[in-house]
């Protein structure tokens, strides 16, 4: 029993629950850090047992939504109703059967929708430049305005009364 107390410095952790259980069968361990370790050491499944618990979860999970989604559509299409659906989501660039790609987005059009976008952005982004815009066009109206004013009067001066 005492050479089984003694642990070597590169023994594994599972080597240390063996020799746990060994004193655990000629010791009483119903209290204590050795009870501890123990009840701790059972509750921890391995990495193996955990992953299979995970995977049937989420399997079980995904057989629920389904099967939710399903009644749902046929309440719907029972009443009378046609049920249109949505998909939400990127369209798909292969076909599932063959491999093949199919009608995916020129590489040129996406270049040319985010060039326009960032055009849009630069222009007048804060609200005091646009007022600065908006008064520039109505001062440039208005000299505008004048310089045909006088241009109509000189037109009015040059001409000569010419009553027939």
């Amino acid at each position: 029993m005492a050479k089984e107390k003694v642990k070597k410095a590169g023994e594994s952790k599972k080597k240390d629950l063996r020799v746990l259980l060994d004193e655990s069968k000629l010791e009483d361990c119903s209290r204590g850090m050795k009870k501890w370790l123990i009840s701790y050491k059972e509750s921890r499944p391995g990495l193996k047992v955990l992953q299979q618990r995970i995977d049937e979860f989420i399997t079980a999970y995904e057989v629920q939504q389904e099967q939710q989604r399903k009644e749902r559509g046929a309440c719907a299409a029972g009443g009378g109703w046609t049920v249109v659906v949505h998909h939400k989501g990127r369209k798909k660039t292969t076909d599932s059967e063959t491999g093949i790609t199919v009608g995916s987005v020129a590489q040129a059009a996406v270049m040319d929708k985010m060039a326009k976008k960032k055009k849009e952005v630069a222009l007048d982004f804060y609200r005091f430049q646009r007022r600065e815009a908006q008064r520039n066009e109505v001062m440039m109206l208005q000299s505008k305005f004048e310089q045909d004013k006088k241009r109509i009067q000189q037109l009015r001066a040059t001409r000569k009364f010419r009553p027939y």
